[in-house]
C-alpha cells in the first residue's frame, strides 16, 4: 500500500493530478476511515498505463474509456509498445534531421530542401493519431497505418514534394485557382488515398481546413514557407468545389 505522497514521489505525478484522476474516476485508490488514500500495486500498474497514454497525447476521457472497456492488460501494453516504438523511430529521424541542420548551419555539410523536412509527418503523424481516430474511426486509421508500414519514406517524401511545390508556386505568385495548384491538390488527394484511406472530397476539404485550424499542422507546413498552410487550404477548397460540381 502506498500513500498519495509516496505515489507522487515514485511516479513524478503531482499530488494535485492524482487527486484529479481520482475525482474523474480514472485512478481510484482505496479510502481509509481516516480519509487517507491508499494505492495498491494494481493502482500503480494502472497509473503506469495512464502515463504511457498521456505521453502518446491521448486525452484523459479516451484513456478512461480504453482502461475501462479493455480487460486485457497485456493487449493494452503490447499496443502501447507498438505506438511508442513508432514514436521512437519518428524521434530518431527528427533528431538526425536536426543534427544535420546544425551541421549545415556550421558549414560542415549541405542539406537539400527535401532533407530539411525528413521526419515531419502530416495526416498520419502520431501526435494527431488519436484526433484522427475520433474523426474517421479506429478501423480506418489502423488500416491506413498498416498500408504505410515499410513505406514511411515514400509517404513522407511524397508530402514533402507536394508541399514544397505549393511553396514554390506561392513565391511565384500563382493564385490558388490556377491549373498548377489545382493539379497539385489532385496529387495530394491521390497521395492520401494511396497511402492513407479512401478519402472523400468532403473529408479532403476538412483536412485542408485542418492545415490552418490545427496550430501544429500549420507550423509544420509553414516550414516550407510563410503562408503555405493557408495557401494549400484555399487551394483544396477550390479543388473540392470544382470536383463536386463536375
Amino acid at each position: 500500500m502506498y500513500l498519495v505522497k509516496e505515489v507522487a514521489q515514485l511516479s513524478g505525478v503531482s499530488i494535485r493530478t492524482l487527486h484529479h484522476y481520482d475525482r474523474i474516476g480514472l485512478l481510484c485508490p482505496r479510502k481509509a476511515e481516516n480519509g487517507y488514500r491508499y494505492y495498491t500495486e494494481e493502482n500503480l500498474a494502472q497509473l503506469q498505463q495512464i502515463l504511457f497514454y498521456r505521453y502518446l497525447r491521448f486525452p484523459l476521457k479516451n484513456i478512461k474509456e480504453l482502461l475501462g472497456n479493455d480487460t486485457d492488460n497485456l493487449a493494452q501494453l503490447e499496443e502501447q509498445f507498438l505506438l511508442l516504438t513508432a514514436e521512437q523511430k519518428r524521434l530518431t529521424t527528427l533528431i538526425d534531421t536536426l543534427a544535420k541542420t546544425i551541421q549545415t548551419k556550421k558549414g560542415m555539410i549541405y542539406m537539400t530542401t527535401e532533407e530539411k523536412f525528413v521526419g515531419f509527418r502530416y495526416e498520419d503523424g502520431l501526435a494527431y493519431q488519436e484526433e484522427a481516430i475520433q474523426k474517421y474511426g479506429k478501423e480506418m486509421i489502423e488500416s491506413s497505418l498498416d498500408k504505410q508500414k515499410g513505406q514511411e519514406a515514400e509517404v513522407t517524401e511524397g508530402f514533402n514534394t507536394i508541399f514544397q511545390q505549393f511553396a514554390d508556386n506561392l513565391v511565384a505568385g500563382l493564385t490558388v485557382e490556377e491549373k498548377e495548384n489545382q493539379e497539385l491538390a489532385g496529387q495530394l488527394l491521390h497521395h492520401i488515398r494511396t497511402y492513407g484511406f479512401d478519402c472523400s472530397l468532403e473529408v479532403f476539404a476538412f483536412i485542408g481546413k485542418g492545415y490552418v485550424g490545427n496550430p501544429e499542422f500549420q507550423r509544420n507546413i509553414d516550414k516550407f514557407g510563410q503562408g503555405v498552410a493557408q495557401y494549400v487550404c484555399d487551394t483544396i477548397q477550390i479543388y473540392v468545389q470544382k470536383e463536386s460540381e463536375a
